[in-house]
C-alpha cells in the first residue's frame, strides 16, 4: 500500500469494532475455473462459474484463474453459497454482462430502464444468508457501466451511468444492478481485489455481522452517479480498512434504515479519492451508534462540486439518533465541503422522524484548500452536540460556516475557525488551552497512486533465485465526460490515469537485492538472485516520475535456510 497507509496501520486500531480484525488470508482452493472467453458477453461463464461455487465445501475457494494470455470472464448474477470463496488470480479480470435482460428481476423487464422504483434488476454478485463466503484476490471485477448497453444483442443508445444521469434529471429511477449486494450474512470478506466501473453502488451490506473489507480498491470516476463504494447500511461488526475508494458518490455510507440499526463500525486507514466523504445516513430512523472513521486521507478533484469529507446526513422522513460518532486524523484536500452535519438533506422532505445527532467527535482534522463547513441541529429541541478539537480548514472564511441549533465543545487544541461559531441556537464551550500546530498533511499523501508486495515463499533455500510481484496502481480515475470527450478524438481512451512510468527497487534492510522497470500492465515481475541464511523482510519502493511521488511499500518476510539443511530434510521425508 501507499506510504501513508503502511505507516498509520501500526497504530493500534482502538475501534469500535468489537473484533479484534487480523488480515484474512486465502482459503485452500477446492477447484479451478480456467478463462476461456474471447467472445464478450456472447459467451457468458456464469454457469461454470456457479455450479463450481455450488459444489465446492464450505471454507474452501473457487480459483478463477488465467490460461495464456486469455484472462477474462463474462458473468451475469451469480449467488454465493455459505462458506465458499471466489479467488480471482494476478491479472484475472471478471466483466459483468451489459445484457439488461441477464440482470431483470422480475417478468416486467425493467431493468435497464427508468421508472418510479430501482427493484427492476438483480446485482451482478449476491450473497445472501451466506455465512463466511468472501471475494478475494488480485484480480479486478468490472461492471462496465461507461460502457453502452446491449439491447437485442446491439449496442444501445445508453450507458449504465448515461440512464443514472437521465433519472436524475427526470427525478425518477434508475433500474441499473449493484456489483455486491451482502445480505443477512455473517462473516463476508472482501480481500485485495479491486472493483470498478460498477452500474450502480459497488458493495451493499443489509442486516450482516462481522464484514471486512482488507485492502481492495474500488476505482470509478466521480461523475458515475449513485456509484457508492461501501454501504454498511444496517449492519454491525463491520471493518473497512487498508482500502483505496474513488467514486461517484458516498466512499462509505453508514446507514440505519431498519432494525437493528447500524453500530460497532470502524473505517480506519484508508485512502478516499474522489466521491461524497466518510458518511452517515441518510436513513437513521432505527439508529446509528459507535462508528469510528479514523486514519483516512481525501484527496478530491476542484472540478467535482460535491466532494465531501466528513458527512452525517439525513431529514424528517427518514431520521434517527445518530450517537457516539468519531472522526479522527484526518487530511482532506480539494473537497468541496470539509464537515457536513445536515438535518434537512432532502429539501421539502415530510414527517416526524427528526434527526438526532449526538455526541460527535470530531479532532485531528486538516484541509489543506478552502472547504465549507456546515453543523446544524434541526431545532433548539433536538440540538447537535459536536466536538471539534484540533480541526483546521486552510483559507476559512465566515462566509464558509452555517449553523444552528449547535452545542459546541472546543479543544484542547485550536480549532481555526473558532471565533466565527456563532448564531440561532449556537453555544460554545471553549476548552482551548494549547497552541499546537496543525494535523500534519504533506502533499505526497494526496498522490493517487499505490502499491503492494505480493507475498512470495515464506520458506526457501539459500542459493536458489526467485521471482516477486509488485502491484503499483492509481488510485483514482478520468472523469466519465471527459473520457466520452477523448473518444471523439481516441478511440483507445480510459478511464484510467497516466500509468507510473518509474521503477521498482526491492530492498533486505539497507541493500537493494532486485529492482524492475515498469511495464506496460500493473503488475511487476522481481528477481531476486539470493539470499543468505537467515530471516529477511523485504520491502519496495517506487522510484517516483513526473506525475508521482517516490514512496516506500510493502514488508513481506521470508525464512532462507543454509544448503546444508538439504540432505537432513530428505532423510526426514
Amino acid at each position: 500500500m501507499r506510504l501513508a497507509i503502511l505507516v498509520l496501520a501500526v497504530i493500534p486500531l482502538v475501534a469500535q469494532d468489537t473484533r479484534t480484525v487480523t488480515e484474512p488470508a486465502f482459503p485452500p482452493v477446492c477447484t479451478q475455473v480456467p478463462a476461456l472467453s474471447t467472445a464478450g458477453d456472447s459467451s457468458l461463464d456464469t454457469t461454470r462459474i456457479q455450479a463450481a461455487l455450488n459444489s465446492c465445501p464450505a471454507g474452501q475457494a473457487v480459483e478463477l484463474r488465467a490460461d495464456g494470455a486469455v484472462t477474462a470472464f463474462f458473468i451475469g448474477p451469480i449467488q454465493f453459497p455459505p462458506g465458499v470463496t471466489l479467488l480471482l488470480d494476478v491479472g484475472v479480470t471478471v466483466f459483468g454482462s451489459r445484457n439488461p435482460r441477464d440482470y431483470d428481476s422480475s417478468s416486467a423487464r425493467t431493468c435497464g430502464t427508468i421508472t418510479t422504483a430501482n427493484t427492476g434488476c438483480f446485482p451482478l454478485i449476491t450473497a445472501n444468508r451466506a455465512d463466511g463466503a468472501g471475494i478475494m484476490g488480485y484480480g479486478t471485477i468490472d461492471g462496465r457501466g461507461h460502457l453502452p448497453m446491449l439491447i437485442d444483442g446491439a449496442p444501445a443508445s445508453q450507458s449504465w451511468w448515461d440512464l443514472a444521469n437521465a433519472a436524475n434529471t427526470g427525478s425518477l429511477s434508475q433500474n441499473c444492478p449493484r456489483m455486491i449486494q451482502v445480505s443477512n450474512t455473517n462473516g463476508f470478506t472482501l480481500y485485495k481485489v479491486t472493483l470498478k466501473n460498477s452500474p450502480n453502488f459497488h458493495v451493499a451490506l443489509g442486516t450482516d455481522t462481522n464484514f471486512t473489507a482488507w485492502g481492495i480498491k474500488i476505482i470509478t470516476p466521480y461523475d458515475a452517479r449513485n456509484t457508492d463504494g461501501i454501504d454498511p447500511g444496517y449492519s454491525n461488526n463491520v471493518t473497512v480498512t487498508q482500502c483505496h475508494i474513488s467514486d461517484g458518490d458516498d466512499n462509505v455510507a453508514v446507514g440505519g434504515s431498519n432494525s437493528p440499526g447500524a453500530s460497532n463500525i470502524s473505517v480506519v486507514n484508508n485512502f478516499f479519492g474522489d466521491g461524497h466523504g466518510a458518511s452517515i445516513g441518510s436513513y437513521t430512523q432505527a439508529g446509528v451508534s459507535n462508528i469510528l472513521f479514523d486514519h483516512i486521507t481525501f484527496a478530491g478533484n476542484k472540478a467535482n462540486g460535491s466532494a465531501t469529507g466528513i458527512r452525517i446526513k439525513s431529514d424528517v422522513s427518514r431520521g434517527g439518533l445518530v450517537q457516539n460518532i468519531t472522526y479522527s486524523n484526518m487530511c482532506l484536500q480539494n473537497v468541496r465541503a470539509a464537515i457536513v452535519l445536515d438535518p434537512f438533506y432532502t429539501s421539502g422532505a415530510t414527517g416526524s422522524l427528526i434527526p438526532q445527532y449526538k455526541n460527535i467527535t470530531i479532532q485531528n482534522v486538516r484541509s489543506t484548500t478552502e472547504s465549507t463547513v456546515k453543523i446544524e441541529g434541526h431545532d433548539a429541541a433536538n440540538n447537535t452536540t459536536v466536538t471539534l478539537n484540533n480541526v483546521q480548514i486552510d483559507g476559512i472564511k465566515s462566509t464558509d460556516i452555517t449553523e444552528q441549533y449547535v452545542e459546541y465543545t472546543l479543544g484542547p487544541d485550536p480549532v481555526n475557525f473558532a471565533a466565527f461559531l456563532k448564531g440561532t441556537g449556537v453555544t460554545v464551550t471553549n476548552n482551548i488551552s494549547t497552541s499546537n500546530t496543525a494535523y500534519a498533511c504533506p502533499d505526497a499523501v494526496f498522490a493517487p497512486v499505490a502499491a503492494e508486495l505480493l507475498p512470495g515463499p515464506s520458506l526457501m533455500f539459500a542459493g536458489f533465485p526467485f521471482f516477486l510481484t509488485a502491484q503499483i496502481y492509481t488510485t483514482k480515475a478520468v472523469p466519465y465526460q471527459t473520457w466520452l470527450a477523448n473518444l471523439k478524438t481516441d478511440p483507445n481512451a480510459t478511464l484510467a490515469l497516466p500509468a507510473p512510468t518509474g521503477g521498482i527497487i526491492v530492498n533486505d534492510g539497507d541493500s537493494t537485492v532486485g529492482s524492475a522497470p515498469l511495464g506496460a500492465g500493473q503488475f511487476v515481475p522481481l528477481f531476486v538472485p539470493w539470499l543468505s541464511p537467515g530471516l529477511h523482510t523485504l520491502t519496495a519502493s517506487y522510484t517516483g516520475d513526473a506525475n508521482y511521488p517516490p514512496f516506500t511499500f510493502g514488508s513481506y518476510s521470508v525464512f532462507v535456510l543454509p544448503l546444508w539443511w538439504l540432505p537432513a530434510l530428505a532423510e526426514l521425508r
